[in-house]
């Protein structure tokens, strides 16, 4: 599958560049609305291909204790075409494209010499400069209750804490795979079998932080009991070859409730080794209540992952604080503590039509015994138009002093996102 992927690059990335050159004119990740073709001559060429454009330029400034402060200017194009896009077979390539203007940070530590930009000593921000072939693949819909896609493609299950697109980064993840994906009489399913996750990190990537390759099945399904009940089970089984340290068999179950006290999100699975992995076992569980409370919605809860409990395909940042002082840890790819209880609350509101989000965080360890610190964070949205928006994300991490994160974090973004 790999090889056909990358021979289908450099012809793609001529065709688009030729359209822009014409002047034809993402958290989950900014949704790909399609826009056809100028009509050329007939309405039977807008049946025949569309044009999809998503584009992001952001600031990113960050700091971390012992380190010093980066400040990221980066833009993001991801130009992609649909073949055949009404009808049932259709086929769909995408490229991704991250410049870095303003390059005074690392990628990240470690591995950095690797990457542009590379400013030894700062403090790391994982958006490399990349050219890549984000997406390609055939979908297939066979009937009203199942579709199969096959290529690379994103791939998001339920709320992304186990397996996501990583939206947030400029170079987002995605799988190599062949998906099934229906729904029939309040019944949904997904799955699906690949040999390769590609890394935010980009094609040049090596070491730990490179693309992942080897087996992975990835299965989940829900049904509706009502209006108000829903129930959900997954299996994710993983046995890289390339990236052993993310393997894994993880086996969970969901509950969602909507009450009049609120709505709930109850969450447990059980997690052991993987192929040449050492034996361990470990433990997560997540539980939330939301209610509003006229223009206001009021959110808490508590996410437990027990020492050993990894999350190597998950969207990380959209948990446990947008400072990012776990993901090494949650991924897998440091040790560093002894599992994570992260308590939390938070409310969001709107404005006129701006979208307000605020949350505080309370981190302890997985038998509660030791405090990692706490954090809060900040996030303001307006759309501009039905294709534009504009983003402002902040947070502050403040690490207790005799623990592993005992170095504060201080970040904030500006970010302007176009998509049609």
């Amino acid at each position: 599958m790999n090889i056909k992927l990358s021979n289908t690059i450099v012809g793609y990335l001529g065709l688009s560049s030729s359209l822009l050159m014409a002047g034809t004119s993402e958290e989950p990740p900014i949704s790909q609305a399609e826009t056809k073709l100028p009509d050329l001559q007939s309405s039977l060429k807008s049946d025949l291909i569309s044009f999809s454009l998503g584009a992001r330029a952001r600031y990113e400034f960050r700091e971390q204790d012992g380190l010093d402060a980066s400040h990221a200017g980066t833009v993001r194009f991801r130009p992609g075409l649909t073949f055949f896009p009404n009808k049932n077979l259709s086929f769909f390539v995408e490229s991704e494209h991250t410049f870095a203007l303003l390059d005074d940070y690392q990628v990240g530590t470690g591995q950095s010499a690797n990457f542009t930009p590379f400013t030894a000593g700062n403090t790391a921000i994982s958006d490399p400069e990349t050219n890549e072939l984000n997406q390609a693949y055939a979908k297939l819909k066979i009937n009203e209750y199942a579709t199969v896609t096959a290529g690379r493609q994103r791939y998001i299950l339920d709320k992304a804490a186990f397996v996501g697109n990583v939206g947030w980064r400029q170079n987002e993840q995605t799988l190599d795979a062949v998906s099934i994906k229906g729904s029939y009489n309040g019944f949904d399913y997904s799955y699906a079998i690949g040999n390769r996750v590609n890394r935010i990190f980009g094609s040049d990537a090596t070491g730990a932080v490179e693309a992942l390759e080897g087996t992975f099945h990835l299965l989940n399904g829900s049904y509706k009991l009502d209006e108000s009940t829903k129930l959900g089970a997954y299996i994710y089984l993983m046995d890289f070859d390339q990236g052993r340290w993310a393997n894994n068999n993880t086996y969970g179950t969901f509950s969602d409730m909507k009450t009049g006290s609120g709505d709930y999100h109850l969450e447990l699975a059980y997690q052991t080794e993987a192929g040449s992995k050492d034996h361990y076992d470990a433990f997560y569980g997540h539980a939330s209540w939301t209610k509003k409370f006229g223009s206001v919605s009021v959110t808490g809860g508590v996410e437990y992952l027990g020492d050993g409990f990894i999350t190597p395909l998950a969207t990380v940042h959209a948990f446990n604080g947008f400072a990012d002082t776990f993901i090494g840890n949650r991924l897998g790819l440091v040790d560093t503590w002894d599992g994570l209880t992260d308590f939390y609350l938070g409310a969001s509101t709107k404005v006129n039509d701006i979208v307000l989000k605020g949350a505080i965080h309370a981190f302890y360890d997985d038998s509660l015994s030791n405090d990692y610190g706490w954090e809060i964070d900040m996030v303001a949205i307006k759309p501009i138009n039905e294709n534009t928006k504009i983003l402002a994300k902040a947070a502050y991490f403040k690490g207790e002093e005799s623990s592993p994160f005992s170095n504060d974090v201080k970040q904030f973004s500006i970010q302007l996102d176009y998509s049609f």
